[in-house]
């Protein structure tokens, strides 16, 4: 945790929607909990229970199940993914990632986020959880070293967005009718590296400016 005393920048990542494809793992367990088949490839127009044909009831009891027995664990990650985790840290920036699980308060939900981010090779330096995820961020470390905020769901876009955070979106099929005004977004995870990579050496410029700056000034 020595990195939290540094100026080194900062990546925060989310994980479902964002670093793997939450709502095509999430349809396919539903698909089994209740014996049918439910409409893949979830578009955004509609809330995400609507779209499979649940009451909100009987959604909540199914992502209930689905966290209950450990589904997390086995979620994919989107192509890319272990390996912007690699190029960002080996630049000497920070991850951390910023989820909004668990849907209810489960000790397992923890356990099986470290173990699917270790099964897909995707590397961090923290993890934080909650409906406050980015509010919790600025709490760690000064919004100045937050370089990229990647980010999937509106409303959690527009609390980084509050908080003057760089939020990028992730843009997909599953927020396709996102109306949040953003800096930037990216389609897929090689384009969000190649954006976080330059964000990391801009500010690494900056600092290496301010600081000799200050050196001449002594």
């Amino acid at each position: 945790m020595g990195w939290l005393q540094t100026d080194c920048p900062v990546v925060a990542l989310d994980i479902d929607g964002t670093l793997g494809p939450y709502h095509a793992h999430f349809t396919k367990f539903a698909s089994e909990w209740v014996g049918r088949e439910l409409p893949h490839t979830y578009d955004g127009s509609v809330p995400f229970n609507k779209w499979l044909g649940l009451s909100k009831p009987t959604y909540r009891r199914i992502k209930l199940a689905y966290r209950r027995g450990g589904l997390k664990r086995s979620m994919p990650a989107y192509e890319g993914a272990a390996e912007m985790t690699r190029l960002i840290r080996l630049r000497k920036a920070r991850i951390v990632i910023c989820t909004t699980r668990p849907f209810l308060s489960l000790d397992e939900v923890e356990a099986d986020t470290v173990h699917m981010l270790k099964r897909r090779g995707i590397q961090y330096d923290y993890i934080i959880s909650g409906e406050n995820k980015y509010r919790d961020l600025c709490k760690l470390v000064d919004k100045s070293r937050v370089v990229m905020v990647l980010e999937d769901q509106d409303d959690m876009l527009l609390q980084a967005l509050s908080l003057g955070l760089p939020a990028v979106r992730a843009a997909g099929v599953h927020n396709f009718f996102s109306t949040v005004e953003v800096e930037a977004e990216v389609s897929n995870l090689e384009a969000a590296t190649k954006l976080a990579l330059t964000r990391i050496q801009m500010y690494s410029g900056d600092r290496h400016r301010a600081k000799e700056r200050e050196r001449k000034r002594k």
